[in-house]
């Protein structure tokens, strides 16, 4: 398998599994211009392709960049920082011609003609070894500045994530380890007793080891011609397995296409660096027949990984990708599914036939966990569900609220490549009508990407936490702790909810009018907000004060049966690969008289999705015959009688 993508490597290099001629000719311009570009490229949002290189081209510039705008009053040039180039060798540097012409032109770089269409934008890149300047239209551009060479021996208590800076802002890596970039755009890499070569210039060299980790940060000058010794030892922000509960991200990708070739050495590299303790790698295809990774799944079904230990397993898993309907993933598969995809039109599957609901009976035959994955990309602000049908194929998790209702679900991504506080709508929807999904986190990081931004991101840059209650750590009992709603989904911040002594996925028997205690607690960077929802809103909250972390010590009075979560919020945090701190967990069940909980306008709300979902079927699903779209739209109407059971 890895030999195969790697000729297709060797002949495509920027999108070797050919899925996006887009993303293949912007993956040049993303290696100096940062991760954002590439994700507007890769996902077809980059209307105006030179607007949007413009628009990354702030101040400062990167290392290495020289950029040429071409106006009516000639040429003129800004640069970056000219970047280090290690003695006898030479270092890459780019120009970018930025037309602003109304015709088409030519300009020399280095004395080669490059055609620039009129008002576009044409990236050259060049390997120089010296401070000679870069000849552009006649004009002079730096190019690079002589160093030494050193080298750098990295070591920690255990493997790490490492990242090497010089200051000139240019990255370092070790020989064989995949360069990668975070959702910060800071170069990283995984290991421990690390040699790497670097320019004899000032460096910052920095270690942390997955978000129960502060990060530990030095600067140095190695001498040129010696080795340098760095030794970093992150500080613990807290620590959960010795509590039993273990961190896991649901919905990893080894390989999907992209500018590299990940190998299981790589993945396990990662995952140990990262302190993650489960670690699901995801065979699925992205719109054409081939699924990644998939020999990988077969030859290893049913089996852990050969890096897992006492305190860490991995396995390779599935995600069921239909665009329409939504994707899942399944954790704790035993067997090969019949199917690995529908709906895609340049696929083998090109119908959105059969309905998700039967590949989630399939999985759930097979031993899985089924878990829905980025169910929503806008926040769902008009209170409605409008905004997850704006884009047909979208990815959203359209028939989520249909399988939940047939009991075919286990959990809910609440963190992921979504929108974190659009999905936190539906899930409190879908609680609302007593439906106990567990709150799960599957990052969908791509391996094999080096920018993404959040797509290039480390394995378990945001974790599902589940209390395996003693039992020791393994697939199985992760597994069986998300059907039961014993979770934590979050991207830094640990919380600890605890209903009359009980603690997520538990119930509590109640009377009507009966007072519970209620305690909260948090732990880790950046939280500015904790709350105490349920399906009435919220129902408490702390702010952050004082360098303090909030906590909520509180009584719940409870007139009928409900839900209460525990949501810690704030705003973005260098500590935190994403856009925003959350954490989420799962429920605690109040039962009042044993009755289930049951809110009539959550139950309304879940209708005007399905009947959003029934008309989008009818206008845009893909089928070879009215049959297969009336199998799809059963399972809509048999789930409408769930809901209007409660209405």
């Amino acid at each position: 398998m890895l030999e195969s993508y790697r000729a297709l490597a060797a002949e495509r290099p920027a999108d070797w599994g050919g899925e996006s001629d887009a993303y293949a000719a912007a993956q040049p311009y993303g290696r100096w211009l940062g991760g954002r570009l590439l994700a507007a490229a890769f996902s077809l949002q980059a209307g105006d392709w030179p607007a949007t290189v413009r628009a990354c081209l702030t101040e400062p510039l990167p290392a290495g960049l020289v950029v040429a705008s071409l106006e009516g009053a000639g040429l003129r040039l800004r640069a970056g920082p000219a970047p280090y180039a290690l003695e006898g060798g030479s270092v890459e540097v780019a120009v970018l011609l930025d037309s602003h012409l109304e015709r088409a032109t030519r300009v020399e770089v280095d004395g080669v003609p490059v055609p620039v269409p009129a008002g576009g934008v044409e990236l050259v890149t060049r390997a120089v070894t010296g401070p000679g300047p870069l000849p552009v239209g006649g004009a002079a551009a730096p190019a690079a500045r002589p160093a030494g060479r050193a080298r750098l021996r990295l070591r920690a208590a255990a493997p790490s994530r490492w990242t090497v800076v010089d200051d000139r802002g240019g990255a370092w890596f070790p020989e064989g380890c995949l360069p990668k970039w975070d959702f910060h755009d800071r170069p990283l890499f995984h290991g421990n007793d690390l040699e790497l070569e670097v320019p004899a210039v000032p460096l910052t060299v920095s270690c942390t080891r997955g978000m129960e980790f502060a990060t530990a940060e030095t600067t140095l000058t190695p001498r040129a011609g010696d080795t340098a010794e760095v030794e970093l030892e992150p500080a613990r922000l807290y620590e959960t397995a010795a509590r039993g509960w273990y961190g896991g991200d649901l919905h990893v990708h080894m390989n999907y296409s992209g500018d590299q070739v990940c190998g299981p050495d790589d993945a396990a590299g990662m995952q140990l660096g990262e302190g993650l303790h489960l670690m699901s790698l995801v065979a699925g295809n992205i719109g054409r027949t081939r699924v990644y990774d998939r020999e990988a799944f077969e030859a290893t079904v049913g089996d852990d990984l050969p890096w897992t230990a006492g305190d860490r397993v991995a396995r390779f898993s599935v995600e069921f990708r239909n665009d329409l309907l939504g994707h899942f993933h399944g954790l704790g598969l035993t067997g090969r599914p019949a199917r690995y995809h529908s709906g895609h039109d340049g696929s083998d599957q090109p119908h959105d036939w059969p309905p998700n609901a039967d590949a989630c009976r399939e999985f759930r035959g097979l031993g899985a966990a089924v878990g829905y994955t980025h169910p929503v990309f806008s926040p769902l602000s008009d209170g409605t569900p409008a905004e997850a049908f704006a884009v047909p194929r979208s990815v959203e998790a359209r028939e989520l609220v249909a399988d939940a209702a047939l009991g075919l679900v286990d959990s809910v991504d609440l963190i992921g490549p979504s929108d974190v506080e659009g999905t936190a709508v539906l899930y409190h929807h879908l609680l609302s009508c007593g439906l106990r999904l567990a709150a799960t986190a599957g990052t969908d990081v791509w391996l094999s990407f080096s920018r993404g931004p959040l797509l290039s991101n480390p394995p378990g840059w945001a974790r599902v936490y589940a209390d395996l209650r003693g039992a020791p750590l393994s697939v199985a009992a992760f597994a069986d702790a998300v059907r039961a709603g014993r979770t934590l989904a979050t991207n830094g911040p640990f919380l600890e909810l605890l209903v009359d002594g009980r603690a997520p996925g538990d119930p509590v028997e109640a009377t009507g009018g009966r007072r519970l205690p209620v305690t909260v607690r948090c732990r880790g960077l950046g939280v500015e907000r904790l709350e105490l929802v349920g399906p009435d809103g919220v129902l408490a909250a702390a702010e952050a004060g004082g360098g303090a972390a909030p906590a909520i010590d509180t009584d719940v009075e409870v007139d009928g049966s409900a839900w209460l979560c525990a949501v810690a919020r704030g705003p973005g945090h260098p500590s935190v690969l994403g856009p925003v701190v959350f954490a989420h967990t799962s429920p605690v069940w109040v039962e009042v008289d044993g009755r289930p909980v049951r809110r009539p306008a959550s139950a309304r709300w879940l209708l005007d999705w399905l009947d959003r979902f029934e008309a989008m079927v009818g206008e845009h699903g893909r089928f070879a015959g009215d049959g297969q779209r009336a199998e799809v739209v059963a399972v809509i109407e048999r789930a409408r009688r769930r809901y209007r059971e409660i209405c």
